[in-house]
């Protein structure tokens, strides 16, 4: 392969590098059709579904808010994360018509 061959062909492994970088990117934020991630931090429960998170804007729903609830698919999702107070989390979370549903839930550092 000549030299112009090899930059060539570098040039096109690196942009398709870029392009897999920046689809993993979209795919952090958003999981699948409908549903958006988010990162928070966990001040309460409410009930048996229901969490009060302070959280970042989440793209192509809303603003960074102070404090918002979330109700989740079941209280097994909440009992499994065993949260308290100050966990800082990772909510992918589904826009219902009337709520916003977590869908999965995870602890961070």
């Amino acid at each position: 392969m000549t030299p112009r061959g090899r930059v060539a062909a570098l040039f096109v492994v690196l942009v398709a590098l870029f392009g897999v970088g920046l689809w993993g990117a979209h795919r952090a934020a958003f999981p699948g059709k409908g549903l958006y991630r988010v990162e928070g931090v966990f001040q309460a429960r409410w009930g048996e579904t229901m969490i009060l998170v302070g959280h970042q804007a989440v793209p192509g729903i809303m603003e960074e808010m102070g404090t918002m609830s979330f109700f989740t698919e079941s209280k097994e999702l909440l009992d499994r994360a065993d949260l308290k107070p100050g966990d800082r989390l990772r909510l992918t979370i589904r826009q219902l018509p009337d709520k916003l549903l977590v869908t999965e839930l995870q602890k961070i550092k």
